[in-house]
C-alpha cells in the first residue's frame, strides 16, 4: 500500500512539475479530467510594477508644497511574521486601482467626485488631517506612481483631484 501512494504522488509530483511549461499544459489538461494540476505562477500574469503613493497639498492663500500622507510602513524583519498593515496597504492599492480605471471609462470626469473610491481616499486624507489639527481646509489630493525599494521615487501622476473642501 505505501508503495501505491508513493508511485501516485511520484506520479502527481513529475505531472505537476510538467505542467509549469505553457506548451505542455493544453496535452496535460486533457489528461487532468478534475482539474488537480496546479499552475504555479509566482507572480500575476500583469503584476503591478509600482506602488502607488498619496500626496496632497493644502490651497490657501500660499500654496504648500505637495506632501505625502504615509501609507506604508517602514521594512523590518519582524513584518515578515506580523504584518497588520498588510490589509491597510492591499486595500490602498486596490481602491487606488479602481478610481484610475473608474476615471478612465468615465466621459464627464466630473462624475468621479461621487465615485466610492475617491470618497474613500478623502476619508483618509480627512483623518489625517484632522489627527494633524487642520479643519475646514481646501486640499487637492494626487495618486502618484513610485518605484523604487530604500529610495522612492515619483515617477508620475496618475491621478489630480479637484479641490475639495474638507
Amino acid at each position: 500500500m505505501i508503495y501505491l501512494i508513493i508511485v501516485v504522488l511520484a506520479i502527481f509530483t513529475i505531472a505537476s512539475t510538467f505542467f509549469q511549461i505553457k506548451s505542455l499544459q493544453p496535452k496535460l489538461r486533457k489528461i487532468d479530467k478534475f482539474g488537480l494540476l496546479p499552475n504555479y505562477s509566482f507572480f500575476a500574469p500583469k503584476p503591478i510594477a509600482n506602488d502607488y503613493r498619496l500626496v496632497y497639498k493644502i490651497i490657501s492663500d500660499t500654496n504648500t508644497d505637495w506632501k505625502e500622507i504615509p501609507m506604508y510602513n517602514q521594512f523590518s524583519l519582524l513584518r515578515i511574521i506580523w504584518n497588520p498593515f498588510k490589509y491597510y496597504n492591499k486595500s490602498f492599492i486596490d481602491t487606488s486601482h479602481f478610481l484610475l480605471t473608474e476615471f478612465d471609462v468615465l466621459e464627464d470626469k466630473k462624475f468621479i467626485q461621487i465615485s466610492l473610491h475617491y470618497l474613500s481616499i478623502l476619508m483618509v486624507i480627512s483623518e489625517y488631517l484632522n489627527k494633524k489639527g487642520l479643519k475646514d481646509v481646501t486640499i487637492r489630493f494626487s495618486i502618484v506612481a513610485s518605484g523604487g525599494g530604500s529610495q522612492v521615487k515619483l515617477e508620475k501622476v496618475l491621478f489630480a483631484s479637484y479641490y475639495q473642501k474638507i
